[in-house]
């Protein structure tokens, strides 16, 4: 087990064990809580520059580290909002070897791979066909290279609450719909958050991936908005096998996961909604690398175990697809897509940013 992941399982645990192996990081914490207060407040008066592009920024970002479905909902909110604009999209380029700037995808075609530009913007890319993307830990950089390079009249910023050296037009925040919307409570390193939950009054909108009308982190939510956002939810609208076909099409076949992923056991659990047979689960560390010889492995270890078929997410899917062997079991990809309970919701927001954008251009 990598020290990210026995960080993690220790983040999600209870009891005095848990305390006691987080308790030393407590004086961290507070380091990087003063931090993050003194850098927040050096970009409110000024002190630190932000860069503005010549069109509406959308972010879309969470409080904590790890997964709460940014892609997804990027993905939703770039489909919906180009029926009537050209949308393109950036991101950081995660785990991927460029340097600087770069353009994934003209909107025509995917220019780049996921060892280059990171797994998550190869799966964005290819999930937006005619969406630009483009990557790079420059945000504003990245942007200027695709409005000039593809063109594009309203940018979605993927993970960028925090990334304020961007001028964005519109803070859209993930929060997780589970039984610990915030985690432990506690910043980096001792817990999960990247800020603290009052920071949730920046947000023009907090979707909460939630099941119920209610749930404890709706309530959790309330009480740390300024706004009153009950209501506003992202739910699972469907899941499917990556090839059109609903993913019950799974139910009672014997397969084996694997993920590569922050929250491993949100797959198994969508996994398990499927009614599929799980003989055996591969986690692999967040972002993995995946090798022929890995995929090779994998499919080694199906047959070992009776698989029909080896069900893993649409990000894995990005690096394991083009590196699976002639004649292995089927990969089963399985995608989640969101939709948004209140439809006008989308509007409202791209209206709140093109509403910034005027006032400040």
């Amino acid at each position: 087990m990598s020290a990210e992941s026995a960080l993690r399982r220790a983040w999600a645990a209870d009891g005095p064990l848990a305390e006691l192996v987080l308790w030393p990081l407590t004086l961290l914490s507070g380091l990087f809580a003063a931090g993050a207060a003194l850098r927040g407040a050096a970009y409110n008066v000024g002190l630190l520059p932000r860069e503005a592009l010549g069109v509406p920024v959308i972010s879309v970002g969470n409080l904590a580290v790890g997964g709460t479905g940014k892609t997804p909902t990027v993905i939703a909110l770039a489909r919906a909002l180009g029926a009537d604009r050209r949308v393109g999209v950036l991101t950081r380029g995660y785990k991927g070897s460029a340097r600087g700037p770069l353009l994934v995808s003209d909107g025509k075609e995917l220019l780049s791979d996921p060892a280059t530009a990171g797994d998550e913007a190869v799966l964005l890319a290819r999930a937006l066909p005619g969406v630009p993307v483009a990557v790079g830990a420059h945000r504003a950089a990245a942007g200027r290279l695709l409005l000039e390079r593809a063109g594009a009249d309203l940018l979605l910023l993927d993970d960028g609450f925090q990334h304020r050296a961007l001028v964005r037009d519109a803070d859209v925040v993930l929060v997780d719909g589970g039984g610990s919307p915030f985690g432990n409570g506690h910043l980096l390193p001792r817990g999960p958050l990247r800020e603290s939950p009052c920071a949730l009054a920046r947000a023009d909108a907090v979707l909460i991936r939630a099941a119920g009308e209610e749930s404890p982190a709706l309530e959790a939510v309330r009480g740390y908005t300024a706004a009153h956002v009950g209501g506003v939810h992202v739910r699972a609208a469907g899941v499917t096998d990556g090839a059109g076909r609903p993913a019950d099409s799974l139910s009672g076949v014997p397969v084996l996961a694997a993920a590569g992923i922050a929250r491993p056991e949100r797959f198994q659990a969508t996994l398990a909604g499927t009614g599929a047979r799980v003989v055996e689960f591969v986690p692999y560390p967040d972002h993995v690398a995946y090798t022929a010889a890995d995929a090779a492995h994998l499919t080694e270890r199906a047959r070992a175990a009776g698989a029909e078929a080896v069900a893993v997410t649409a990000k894995d899917a990005v690096k394991l697809g083009p590196l699976w062997p002639e004649g292995g079991p089927p990969l089963r990809v399985l995608e989640v897509a969101l939709a948004f309970d209140d439809p006008g919701l989308v509007d409202e927001i791209a209206a709140v940013a093109d509403a910034r954008f005027a006032a400040r251009a």
